[in-house]
């Protein structure tokens, strides 16, 4: 009996096993307190409803949110419930927190960057990169070839640098090239020029002069 004595090398370790088990089983009663082990509830569907709606559904059902995404549709109702994960009917323990995705009240804006002289490709690219997914281009008269000109809306209205528009805005890239005339010869007539002056250009040489007996004037030579 001398080795359960109070100070024997026994007793001591018989208390430390005896602690750690009870430390052992209170922690596990207490994580299963903590997370509500077994206590779970099935995830709403909430596409379609509003934010006032989805708080009261969320709030009834014991969750919580956390709004992170909002993309703008002109087809949906602005402020509504998109997406939510995780999805609707999953099972999730009462307290969990879902990311809702809702449909935005405007549509994103960027800012438009520097583009005068820029690289038409590089442009491009960079307003693409930005979300404007409609920019169509138009060749027009000076600066380098391939160069940035100027940047307009689909109506024609001149867009400048640092200007914030909607990424859906439909764009016009003005690019410096050679301009192809397509209106014909019949344009290069005698007193019209496209700087608005004077300038006589002539397509074909003068028809010669015939005499009233029938020769040809040899002056045309």
């Amino acid at each position: 009996m001398s080795l359960l004595k109070k100070d024997s090398l026994l007793t001591h370790i018989l208390l430390m096993v005896g602690a750690s088990v009870l430390l052992v089983t209170l922690l596990i009663y207490g994580l299963d307190i903590y997370t509500r082990h077994g206590d779970t509830v099935k995830v709403p569907d909430l596409r379609g409803k509003t934010l006032a709606e989805m708080q009261r559904i969320l709030d009834d059902a014991g969750l919580k949110y956390e709004i992170n995404d909002s993309t703008f549709s002109r087809t949906a109702i602005p402020g509504t419930v998109r997406e939510v994960i995780p999805a609707p009917g999953s099972e999730v323990k009462l307290g969990r927190i879902l990311f809702i995705a809702i449909n935005g009240f405007h549509q994103r804006r960027q800012t438009i960057p520097n583009y005068k002289d820029q690289s038409a490709r590089q442009i491009l690219a960079l307003l693409k990169g930005l979300g404007f997914e409609s920019v169509d281009q138009r060749v027009v008269p000076g600066g380098y070839v391939g160069s940035v000109v100027g940047l307009q809306t689909a109506d024609g209205k001149v867009v400048e640098a640092g200007t914030q528009l909607p990424i859906d805005t439909k764009l016009v890239l003005l690019v410096a090239g050679q301009v192809i005339d397509t209106l014909g010869l019949d344009r290069y007539i005698e007193g019209y020029s496209s700087q608005g002056d004077s300038t006589v250009v002539r397509t074909t040489p003068a028809t010669p002069e015939k005499k009233d007996d029938g020769g040809i004037s040899n002056d045309w030579w």
